[in-house]
């Protein structure tokens, strides 16, 4: 019998599907003593609908890009653990995905997942993660440092000093401005963003996202029933060119 190939996932994939499971109702809400609860130690449960297959994504092993905090060294990491020692500094970096669904004022930090839900609240505390989806609200004593994807929805209006981020995601139905210039790799609006916009990857509009504002960069994707009201300037390296001497 030939083996089953595993499928293999980036990082922005396994934070979709996360998302995607939340709606479902299959990740658990934070432990009472506990930062939030470890997503690793609730499997899916084992009669999965088949028309459901975001819950098995949620586990496959997984291709991604881990940063340490500690020393900022970046390597790659194939499948999946709870834990795994920076490959230069040796920090112990914690790589569990979690759910905050209430006031939340204890520091989290993992090169995993974090998901503010709607009735999440961030009170005078810092969240170091791989990926964060903020749906909920978070005071202005708090911060946020995504080491890859940040997507912001539901009521979170977050000043934009307040986030680090590598890459940036506007969910569907959501509006945001950020009234400084925002830098990123890699840009994907759902909904509707005011802002000027650096970016050194992918600008990529969705249908039903709007870009109003600036934006320069390296790519411009604009799929059909997408708006774009802003100032362009496309260079194919994401730098404008050198001015002669």
């Amino acid at each position: 019998m030939a083996a089953k190939k595993t499928k293999m996932m980036d990082g922005y994939s396994v934070v979709r599907s996360l998302a995607k499971a939340k709606q479902d109702g299959v990740l658990p809400a934070p432990g009472a003593h506990r930062h939030a609860e470890d997503l690793s130690s609730h499997p899916p449960p084992t009669a999965m609908p088949a028309d459901n297959p975001h819950i098995v994504k949620t586990i496959q092993p997984t291709k991604r890009t881990i940063r340490c905090f500690k020393c900022g060294y970046e390597f790659q990491l194939s499948g999946t653990t709870k834990t795994i020692y920076c490959s230069k500094c040796r920090e112990k970096i914690d790589l569990g995905d979690y759910v905050v669904d209430r006031p939340w004022s204890e520091e989290i930090k993992t090169g995993g997942s974090v998901i503010v839900r709607p009735t999440g609240r961030l009170e005078n505390v810092r969240i170091w993660a791989g990926n964060v989806i903020l749906e909920g609200e978070m005071d202005e004593h708090s911060s946020i440092e995504c080491t890859q994807w940040l997507e912001l929805g539901g009521q979170a209006n977050p000043h934009p000093r307040q986030l680090t981020m590598r890459n940036l995601r506007v969910a569907a139905g959501k509006e945001m401005r950020f009234k400084y210039k925002l830098q990123v790799h890699h840009l994907e609006l759902l909904g509707t963003l005011e802002a000027d916009v650096e970016a050194t990857g992918l600008v990529s509009i969705r249908e039903g996202g709007h870009l109003k504002g600036t934006v320069r960069g390296a790519h411009l994707q604009v799929e059909e029933g997408g708006g774009l009201s802003a100032r362009v300037f496309i260079w194919p390296q994401g730098n404008p060119p050198a001015e002669d001497s």
